[in-house]
């Protein structure tokens, strides 16, 4: 590679496509170099490999929201019939205050993740300098947003293909600890965090990324469906043990994982439904759940009570039987929410 190339930024837009077609479809080569690297070419290389990654990560932005715009044009124009909401608008995308930030929080991520993975896989006293060049190059892979629709699949299937490869060839390794270290244990890590997190972390998410709302709010709209049949379960399993109803929810904590109790009774509402719970005697009850915002963490109103039924909005609602049901019911929520916007 002509490092050289890149000390102007005119010459660093030049060698910006031919280098994308090296590490796409030469990676051994290409990675190889990196590792074969020259202490005096260091700096530079790292600064071009920032500035590679930065140009990429905003090129993806720009594409990623004109990929949505289309996503919604083209759905609405053949799809519309069936197929549900997967996105919200590309003025979503606008309205998330980190939105200029997306790609360096991205980066910064994913460098963190696969440097600690890394480190607890091949030691901690490798260094990170070829770890952040890879990185940085694995972004090569956002060239495929240039293709609508599908060409997000195609660029993340590449770049967990090109991180694989470029940290087995910069830290000389076979491919088993390579896809542990840079794939496996980072996945292991995230997911962690993000089951710790719990239903939170669909706010964050949602205030991160607002065009994914309407699949976070079909999520909520499915978990409080099924809340709902855990809750009902639990109440009769209470009846029959004891005689009569709980008189609140917090008393179900023996029939009910510790995870449900704490979605349903957590006080910032992090599900993005709200629970309520009354007992007129021992022999009834009454139970409603209620999106937190209306039409953004949630779509529906669900009612149960001692005859062991949910219901849409009330005692009069249509019941709604099982898990299939309701998936269907959202399917054609989601569909009717395409063909409004």
């Amino acid at each position: 590679m002509d490092y050289s190339s890149q000390e102007s930024f005119f010459g660093f837009l030049k060698a910006l496509l031919p280098t994308c077609g090296r590490i796409l479809f030469k990676p051994l080569d290409f990675f190889k170099e990196i590792s074969e690297l020259k202490p005096a070419n260091l700096k530079q290389q790292l600064r071009a490999a920032l500035a590679f990654a930065i140009v990429m990560g905003y090129l993806r932005l720009l594409l990623d929201t004109v990929n949505i715009y289309w996503f919604k044009v083209f759905s609405r124009g053949l799809f519309s019939s069936f197929l549900p909401q997967a996105f919200g608008s590309s003025q979503d995308i606008l309205a998330s205050p980190l939105f200029l930030l997306r790609p360096v929080i991205v980066f910064v991520v994913t460098l963190a993740l696969v440097s600690t993975g890394i480190k607890l896989v091949l030691g901690f006293d490798k260094v990170l300098v070829p770890a952040f060049l890879v990185v940085c190059y694995k972004s090569a892979a956002d060239i495929f947003y240039l293709i609508p629709l599908v060409g997000g699949i195609f660029a993340l299937v590449w770049s967990i293909a090109l991180i694989i490869v470029g940290i087995r060839q910069v830290y000389s390794i076979n491919l088993l600890r390579s896809s542990l270290a840079a794939i496996l244990m980072p996945f292991l890590m995230l997911s962690f965090v993000l089951l710790s997190m719990g239903p939170a972390f669909n706010r964050v998410l949602g205030s991160f990324y607002p065009e994914i709302r309407p699949q976070l709010a079909t999520f909520n709209d499915l978990s409080a469906y099924m809340n709902m049949q855990a809750l009902v379960s639990a109440a009769e399993s209470y009846k029959k043990d004891l005689g009569f109803y709980p008189a609140h929810m917090g008393v179900l904590d023996k029939y009910l994982p510790a995870a449900l109790i704490k979605d349903v009774t957590a006080q910032d509402k992090s599900g993005g439904y709200v629970y309520e719970y009354a007992r007129p005697d021992d022999k009834h009850f009454i139970l409603v759940s209620r999106p937190l915002e209306k039409m953004s963490s949630g779509r529906f109103v669900f009612y149960a009570d001692e005859k062991g039924l949910i219901r849409l909005n009330g005692i009069q609602g249509a019941v709604v039987s099982d898990v299939s049901q309701m998936e269907q019911l959202l399917l054609k929520s989601s569909g009717a929410a395409l063909e409004e916007k």
